[in-house]
């Protein structure tokens, strides 16, 4: 159960989150064009009780008071003070516009602060995506360093094939994503981290274990588990082979590289796998390396974000 503390906190975001809907829906013109500046020139009258003193106090000329506030008169439709006296007194609807625009004057101080703090994002969290192999491989021991240094920060990670971190790049889902490369897209920005060998690899006890290279035509008569047919490391597979004149003869097709090398470990088939995802099995001898003659299988793991994205320093520190 959330403490009264947090929950009177809840209540009051909501409200001020509320005022301003309001607070805009008070216009039913389409050309409506509020300002902040015109915000602040009406606060100010209001506040001093006067078109002069409040150009005083903000440091500008009497002239641009008056026109901030008749502009935003005319935006809004509506009269917010009546003149007919020596003191400015507000209307009914600039009643109703004060209580709007002091609570946007306080988000608004509210978020300069925290924007200004050197631990921004601390008690927010940021989303970001990476495929299984970075997960397994290569973020735990980085993860553990940042959840250290960073403890209030939440994470969430989302873990998937390169395409569709991707597409919550471009949907603004995610602040970041570790992806195979290459991925050439307009709108996304991308950095290799680093370059992960794909040997074919086969089962201890497979025909070919005993031999250290094969013609690339040897391998039409393998059986393929290869990736998926939409991702990274299969289009580079499959146009390495294509370049050798080679049709794979695949028999199964799986995203995750995990259950694909425990699969080659078991003799169904043989596979271009991850250096990093098949390292500790052919160490244990589980599975041995074949080097393909003249033919290189290699990808890119690296970072991806959205074109003109900004990063604050919660998340560079991770980058």
């Amino acid at each position: 159960m959330p403490a009264e503390g947090s929950g009177r906190l809840v209540y009051r975001q909501i409200i001020n989150y509320y005022a301003i809907y309001r607070f805009f829906l008070l216009s039913k013109r389409e050309d409506t064009a509020v300002n902040l500046h015109q915000l602040r020139y009406f606060l100010a009258v209001t506040r001093t009780g006067g078109f002069t003193s409040a150009a005083r106090s903000l440091h500008v000329t009497q002239p641009t008071v008056s026109t901030g506030v008749g502009e935003l008169e005319r935006n809004l439709g509506v009269r917010l003070f009546n003149r007919d006296s020596r003191r400015v007194d507000l209307t009914i609807e600039g009643r109703t516009l004060m209580s709007y625009a002091v609570q946007i004057e306080d988000l608004l101080e509210e978020a300069e602060e925290r924007l200004h703090r050197l631990d921004t994002l601390q008690d927010e969290g940021f989303r970001f995506g990476a495929i299984d192999a970075a997960v397994i491989y290569m973020l735990p021991q980085i993860l553990k360093e940042y959840m250290g240094d960073f403890p209030q920060v939440e994470l969430f990670a989302q873990v998937a094939p390169s395409r569709y971190l991707v597409e919550d790049l471009l949907m603004n889902r995610s602040e970041f994503a570790i992806i195979s490369l290459p991925l050439a897209h307009p709108k996304i920005e991308t950095l290799s981290l680093v370059t992960d060998e794909m040997p074919l690899v086969v089962g201890a006890d497979h025909a070919l274990a005993q031999r250290a290279r094969v013609r690339p035509e040897e391998l039409a008569a393998e059986a393929m588990i290869l990736f998926h047919e939409d991702s990274v490391s299969r289009k580079i597979v499959d146009e390495r082979l294509a370049e050798t004149g080679v049709s794979p003869r695949v028999v199964m097709e799986m995203r995750s590289p995990e259950a694909m090398r425990k699969l080659v470990e078991a003799g169904v088939g043989v596979s271009f796998l991850p250096r990093m995802t098949v390292a500790e099995s052919l160490e244990l001898g589980l599975l041995s390396e074949v080097e393909v003659a003249g033919v290189r299988f290699s990808r890119e793991i690296g970072v991806a974000w959205r074109r003109g994205r900004y990063f604050g320093p919660v998340i560079r520190h991770l980058l």
